[in-house]
């Protein structure tokens, strides 16, 4: 069995507020929604997610495979300030490959792009658990630079609330500590 049906209550859409903090920034607050869609298509053999942060287009018509084996969960995410002004964007694929893990490739407008190893633990799989294992830069992506994270999602079945956490090193705070973290209503 794939992991990616372990993980099926990701599918719809979540929204709530969260907290960053980080040594070399003012704490702030951000209200975030992220939306979790499935469209069955063959990609490489793999199963995967995509991942696709504050993307406005709801239209994905990737169905161009009838093997039901191979699925891709579209993920769209905004975040903005109390103001309403965007903080953060996101895309990227969730997969799914069959050695049993998961894995996150994520892209960001600001010039990074990450790769991440995942398991799925939990007594009903509801814990995603996500390390950075390789990052790269455009050249004029600014510092300071991520060098380590460590991305952990919580679903609450009984609250229908997904939970995270993301811990985060950099060039100038070169240990784990603590960076985000969110609670979000499934609608």
């Amino acid at each position: 069995m794939s992991n990616i049906s372990k993980v099926s209550y990701l599918l719809g859409k979540f929204k709530g507020s969260g907290k960053g903090s980080y040594p070399t920034i003012t704490a702030f607050t951000y209200t975030e929604e992220i939306e979790f869609s499935n469209n069955v298509i063959m990609y490489f053999n793999d199963n995967i997610i995509i991942y696709n942060n504050n993307n406005n287009n709801n239209n994905n018509n990737n169905n161009n495979n009838n093997n039901n084996n191979n699925n891709n969960n579209n993920i769209r995410q905004k975040t903005w300030n109390a103001n309403g002004q965007p903080l953060h964007s996101e895309s990227g694929y969730m997969r799914f490959p069959p050695n049993g893990k998961v894995e996150l490739v994520i892209s960001e407008p600001t010039g990074i792009n990450e790769i991440y190893d995942g398991e799925i633990t939990g007594e009903n799989n509801e814990i995603i658990t996500f390390k950075l294992t390789n990052i790269q830069r455009t050249p004029t992506a600014k510092p300071p630079h991520t060098t380590n994270v460590i991305r952990k999602f919580t679903f609450d079945q009984s609250a229908n609330t997904l939970s995270y956490t993301m811990d985060m090193a950099t060039t100038t705070t070169t240990d784990l500590t603590h960076h985000l973290s969110a609670t979000l209503q499934k609608q």
